[in-house]
């Protein structure tokens, strides 16, 4: 019997349990992926993070999750990796089970730290390319070395990117679908500076390969003149995001906002009696420092649900 499970080794699963482990609670965190970290991990771990508290000039975001994983193994607590979570339920409403594709554990109370995204969102029109030269992570920077780059997206995750392979590619061109990134403005202009071409109201609407079935151009339009443009590339990133993990939570009876995130109170308490949520899972603001923030308060509610202090009396 464990005082706390929680689900997802991200940036506010590894604070949460650091959190309830130094509290004296039993704590488990149980991950899907066969690595901890979260998205700063899985999805950019050669980014420079740049928001978050404590690092004046930037952190790697590998460095960062490396950070959080030996911060909270050395608080003693207990991280299996590579283990998916499938259901969640009350137990004769004495304990609380969870299952996963390997075991079956029983928990006082559980914080849901999975993340708001699972799969990457890919575009409809390239659903039927087999090439290897569409990427939705960066994996090994050196594959786009001396490369024509284009990177579809306008978040700070698509110009990041670009900034961060801008060195090592033969030109990065950036298109994004609105009139306005949603980036901040400083990372925009710092690639607009940095010679990135920045393109927008654009949408992909066809691809050619060429004759050994590789994609080496893209057709777009301009969706406020409807004007066509036909652009080269030898490599193609796709920064538009990931999939809701909304499927796992309605499967496990969890109230859900319109967006899909879990409802939760004041307290991060969610609609199932004894689980908590925090990070991106709870919408609002997405950031690593907002998420181990939650981590840090679902941890204290937590800790206060199960050992009821003095203080509370």
């Amino acid at each position: 019997m464990y005082d706390v499970i929680i689900v997802g080794a991200g940036p506010a699963g590894l604070t949460a349990a650091t959190n309830t482990t130094l509290r004296g609670l039993k704590s488990l965190i149980l991950e899907k992926q066969d690595t901890a970290g979260g998205l700063p991990t899985l999805l950019y771990p050669d980014k420079i993070i740049r928001d978050h508290p404590g690092f004046p000039v930037g952190i790697l975001g590998k460095e960062l999750s490396r950070m959080l994983y030996m911060q909270a193994k050395n608080a003693g607590t207990e991280i299996k990796l590579d283990e998916e979570v499938l259901k969640i339920e009350k137990v004769e409403g004495k304990f609380i089970e969870v299952r996963t594709v390997q075991d079956i554990y029983q928990t006082k109370r559980v914080i849901l730290c999975t993340g708001f995204f699972n799969a990457p969102t890919k575009l409809e029109v390239l659903k039927d390319y087999k090439g290897t030269n569409v990427h939705h992570k960066v994996e090994a920077p050196e594959t786009f070395k001396n490369k024509r780059l284009v990177i579809v997206g306008g978040g700070d995750h698509a110009f990041d990117s670009g900034i961060q392979l801008k060195d090592i590619t033969k030109s990065t061109t950036i298109i994004v679908k609105s009139r306005y990134a949603k980036a901040k403005e400083h990372t925009v202009k710092l690639a607009k500076d940095l010679g990135i071409e920045v393109l927008y109201n654009l949408e992909i609407v066809k691809f050619f390969e060429d004759s050994s079935g590789r994609l080496n151009s893209i057709l777009t339009t301009n969706n406020k003149t409807g004007e066509t443009t036909t652009l080269q590339c030898e490599e193609v990133f796709m920064a538009i995001g990931f999939e809701p993990i909304k499927l796992f939570l309605e499967n496990n009876g969890f109230e859900l906002t319109e967006e899909g995130s879990v409802k939760v109170s004041e307290k991060l308490q969610t609609n199932v009696k004894g689980v908590f949520a925090a990070g991106d899972v709870t919408g609002e603001v997405r950031l690593i420092a907002t998420a181990c923030a939650k981590g840090i308060i679902a941890a204290i509610y937590a800790f206060e649900a199960i050992k009821k202090p003095y203080w509370l009396k």
